[in-house]
């Protein structure tokens, strides 16, 4: 189900200066690999928390959960198990795009890097400009449908080098996105989770320390 190598991303990134206040979000995370055969395709969900050596075609585990914190400083993204323990955290910032606190056995499984996670968060959650502001004077472009700033109405993004599509983003009246990324055979979706009672909830902010 895993790529050879981890992906790479080839597209300019936004500055991270285009966001202008800080703001924190949960998700649930889901990647899949598109696979394709004589018939049609199917989605097989890929569980990064899945031991070593388990077969993710035996079972659909459950997603990750994603706490996803954004300023004009850096952005980070803290993804965790449904029993609450770190798994790892993407980082980008003047420095680029990194994982931090990576177990190990979760780190050799990703089928990407953290290039090519970082800027489909940014595809998702940063806004036009910011977008188009990196794709000026380059072959990649941004075709955008509908109203993408209004997070509970339907909407596309559609990125594209030299005319050959990358990426297809749908987000859905709930405020789910699915991304498609047809070259890579991969899919990422992200889903709007309400923040828990402060009072029972496990501290997983992306400053907290990790669960054990």
């Amino acid at each position: 189900l895993l790529a050879p190598q981890p992906l790479e991303a080839a597209s300019p990134m936004p500055a991270l200066a285009s966001l202008e206040q800080t703001s924190t979000q949960r998700l649930i995370l889901r990647v899949a690999r598109i696979e394709s055969d004589d018939n049609a395709k199917r989605t097989v969900t890929v569980d990064a928390s899945a031991e070593a050596g388990e077969s993710a075609q035996e079972h659909n585990l459950p997603p990750l959960i994603g706490v996803l914190r954004q300023s004009p400083e850096a952005m980070r993204l803290v993804m965790l198990s449904v029993q609450g323990q770190r798994l790892l955290t993407l980082v980008h910032d003047a420095d680029g795009s990194r994982f931090e606190k990576a177990r190990p056995e979760v780190l050799e499984k990703l089928p990407f890097s953290a290039d090519w996670l970082a800027r489909r968060i940014a595809w998702v959650h940063w806004p036009q400009a910011a977008i188009d502001d990196a794709f000026a004077n380059t072959g990649w472009q941004l075709v955008q449908r509908g109203d993408w700033q209004q997070g509970r109405q339907p909407a596309q993004r559609i990125i594209t080098q030299d005319g050959v599509t990358i990426a297809e983003l749908t987000r859905d009246a709930s405020g789910s996105v699915t991304l498609r990324d047809p070259a890579a055979d991969m899919q990422l979706t992200l889903e709007p989770l309400a923040a828990p009672s402060t009072q029972n909830a496990p501290d997983d902010s992306p400053e907290a320390p990790a669960h054990d």
